[in-house]
């Protein structure tokens, strides 16, 4: 295991560089487009893949962080928030560290959201493609991908089936080029959680497992596998504040919507 520091500021190359680990099979990753941010290193890049994070709801904030770092290099991100949990806090937060004006900042990201799991269907399935071709992104993010499947309104059979063709989708877009990254909080816990989580993991190129542990938090690559088995790294619980604990919400200027279509 691997100690690093904090994850928002120049300190935090190690958990980014881990993560972006995860599609690149430990490969030299792409270079990053766009403007270069005011500090020393590079800014985060990214590769075509889809990079999944799995593990307690703080794993929306990290999503949403990594997100960030992808419009402080000037390039455009597609958000869609299937968990209603977008924080625009966080990339205010990150604008300001990097000098940058929010506004601008959130203005690359461009949000949409579901509310239940067919309008989360139709909108990565029909709509996802169109966007795509229009923003021509640097990432795409779905955020909250299994949440709305747990509906038991919906029933199991027709949620995992609703889900299969997103994860369908959204495999026909990475293999096309398209970066995406999902996040999968793992809760609710109910019967549909670890059938929604098989779903997601084989649709991924590279998996990230979270988790909370005595004060630190585990971070475990389960996928693609390194040459010496699985990777992991511990950060302290205290330099992840932006994407660990929660903030209250300012009044901030909304992330730029897309409509969909």
């Amino acid at each position: 295991m691997i100690l690093v520091s904090a994850v928002t500021r120049r300190e935090d190359d190690g958990l980014l560089a881990f993560l972006n680990s995860l599609a690149e099979g430990d490969r030299q990753p792409l270079p990053a487009s766009g403007p270069a941010s005011r500090e020393p290193k590079a800014a985060p890049t990214t590769r075509a893949g889809l990079s999944l994070l799995a593990g307690p709801p703080f794993v929306l904030d990290l999503g949403t962080t990594l997100a960030g770092r992808v419009t402080l290099s000037g390039r455009t991100v597609l958000y869609v928030d299937g968990a209603n949990a977008f924080n625009p806090y966080i990339l205010s937060a990150l604008a300001r560290d990097a000098g940058q004006p929010p506004r601008a900042v959130m203005q690359r990201l461009h949000l949409t959201r579901a509310f239940t799991c067919h309008q989360l269907e139709t909108l990565i399935v029909e709509r996802l493609p169109s966007a795509i071709a229009h923003y021509r992104p640097g990432l795409v993010v779905i955020s909250g991908w299994s949440h709305l499947f747990h509906d038991e309104n919906v029933p199991a059979r027709e949620a995992f089936r609703l889900l299969q063709n997103t994860a369908r989708r959204i495999r026909s877009l990475t293999e096309a080029g398209q970066p995406i990254l999902a996040t999968h909080p793992e809760e609710p816990v109910t019967q549909r959680l670890q059938p929604l989580g098989e779903i997601l993991t084989r649709a991924a190129d590279g998996v990230a497992r979270l988790r909370e542990e005595e004060g630190l938090i585990l971070v475990v690559r389960e996928k693609p596998p390194g040459p010496l088995g699985a990777r992991s790294l511990v950060i302290p619980q205290e330099q992840c504040r932006l994407w660990f604990r929660g903030h209250h919400h300012q009044e901030l200027p909304a992330a730029y919507p897309w409509s969909g279509r």
